[in-house]
C-alpha cells in the first residue's frame, strides 16, 4: 500500500493491520483479526529494558500480539467501530501477562472523521509517528512518550480530507499515570493527570514535485495538579518523504517542551532514513538528542536495522540502540549502553 506514513496511521485508526483477516461480514457488520508473533535473540541490555532486571542476561525471548477490529452500519454513512490489541512477552520478562495497547470504540462518520473513546494515541502522535518506524526503538527524542503514548481515558477524533489531516484528543482524569524527573530538584515525582488535550495537522503533497512529501506540526497540554513540576505544554514538527518498506524513506522531526515550574525547556530532534528494495531487503538508520534547554543532554543515540522480507506477513531483521559517549545529565558517570536483538516476526 503505497501510502505516506501519516495516511497509513489513519487508516490503522479503524481497520487495524493491513494483514488482518475478515472473519465475520453480515448485514454490515464486520469483525477482522490480527497479529504478530515474534521471537528472537535480546543481548543483556535489551533484556534489561523488557524486564528491568539487573540480573538478566542474554538469551532467546518472544512475544504475541493478538488484536481485532470491528464495525457495523448504523446508518447511511455512519458507522459503529470497535479496536482492541494486546501484548504479551515471554514468562521470562516481568510482561509474562496481557498488556493493552489500544482498546476503544466509536464512530466512523465517513467524510466526517473518526470519534472513538478510550485508550490509543494522542494527536501528537500524528507528528512524532513520522519516526516511530522501528520495531522496539527510537522513542527517546521527545516527551511524547513519557505518559505512555498510547493513553487511557481519551476522547479522539481524526480526520482526513484530500491531503490534509487534522486530529484532536482530550485526556480525562487520570492518577499515577507515569513519573517525572524534576530536572532543577532531580527529584522524581508521581504524574496525576486532571486534563490534557492535544491538536495535529499534517499535510501529505499527493502530486506534482513533491509527491510523496508530509508535513504536519502538534501540540500538547497537560494539568499536572499534584505535581511540582506544573503543567507542561509540548510543540512538535516534523517532515517526511516516500514510504516505508517500499522504497526510500527519510523523516525528521523536532519537539520543545516545557513544564511550568522547571526553569528552562527541553528539546529533542530525531532523523530518520531508510531504503527497502524490490526483493524486500532494507536498512534503517536513525538518530536522536534530547536536552535540558541544549545544555544537559540526556539522549543521544543511533538507532539502526537491517531487515529482510521474505513475504509481506514474515520478516527478520536486526536492531540496535547505541549510545554515543556519555550522557551529561542528571549523573554525569552514566555510560549509555548498547541494545541489540534478532528476531523474526510473522504477522497475521
Amino acid at each position: 500500500m503505497r501510502l505516506p506514513l501519516v495516511a497509513a496511521m489513519i487508516s490503522v485508526l479503524v481497520s487495524g493491520s493491513a494483514h488482518a483477516v475478515n472473519v465475520y461480514d453480515d448485514n454490515g457488520t464486520q469483525l477482522n483479526v490480527f497479529g504478530r508473533l515474534e521471537g528472537g535473540f535480546y543481548n543483556k541490555q535489551a533484556n534489561r529494558t523488557r524486564d528491568h532486571n539487573q540480573k538478566s542476561k542474554a538469551s532467546v525471548e518472544g512475544e504475541a500480539r493478538l488484536g481485532v477490529s470491528a464495525s457495523s452500519t448504523l446508518v447511511t454513512n455512519i458507522k459503529a467501530v470497535a479496536f482492541g490489541e494486546w501484548e504479551v512477552s515471554s514468562e521470562s520478562s516481568d510482561n509474562d501477562r496481557f498488556d493493552t495497547r489500544y482498546a476503544y470504540t466509536g464512530f466512523d462518520l465517513c467524510q466526517y472523521g473518526t470519534l472513538v473513546f478510550g485508550q490509543g494515541d494522542t494527536a501528537r502522535y500524528i507528528t512524532v509517528g513520522m519516526n516511530d518506524v522501528f520495531e522496539h526503538y527510537g522513542d527517546n527524542s521527545n516527551s511524547y512518550w513519557e505518559l505512555g503514548g498510547r493513553q487511557e481515558g481519551q476522547i479522539m477524533y481524526v480526520n482526513a480530507v484530500g491531503g490534509y489531516t487534522f486530529g484532536f484528543s482530550y485526556q480525562t482524569p487520570r492518577d499515577n499515570m507515569a513519573t517525572h524527573l524534576h530536572r532543577d530538584t532531580l527529584m522524581v515525582q508521581d504524574l496525576d493527570v486532571n486534563a490534557g488535550y492535544a491538536a495535529a495537522m499534517a499535510y501529505n503533497w499527493q502530486d506534482g514535485l513533491l509527491e510523496s512529501l508530509a508535513f504536519s506540526l502538534s501540540y500538547d497540554w497537560y494539568d499536572f495538579h499534584k505535581s511540582p513540576a506544573g503543567d507542561r505544554h509540548g510543540f512538535s514538527a516534523g517532515l517526511s518523504y516516500g514510504h516505508l518498506n517500499d522504497g526510500i524513506y527519510t523523516s525528521f522531526v523536532y519537539s520543545r517542551d516545557k513544564y511550568q515550574r522547571e526553569e528552562h525547556h527541553m528539546s529533542g530532534f530525531e532523523g530518520v532514513l531508510g531504503y527497502t528494495m524490490d526483493n524486500g531487503l532494507g536498512a534503517t538508520l536513525g538518530y536522536g538528542y534530547y536536552g535540558y534547554e541544549n545544555r544537559k543532554r540526556e539522549v543521544s543515540e543511533i538507532t539502526s536495522q537491517v531487515a529482510y522480507h521474505f513475504s509481506p506477513a514474515f520478516m527478520t531483521y536486526f536492531e540496535g540502540r547505541f549510545g554515543l559517549g556519555r550522557v551529561d545529565f542528571p549523573v554525569e558517570e552514566t555510560s549509555q549502553h548498547a541494545s541489540y536483538m534478532i528476531n523474526v516476526q510473522y504477522n497475521f
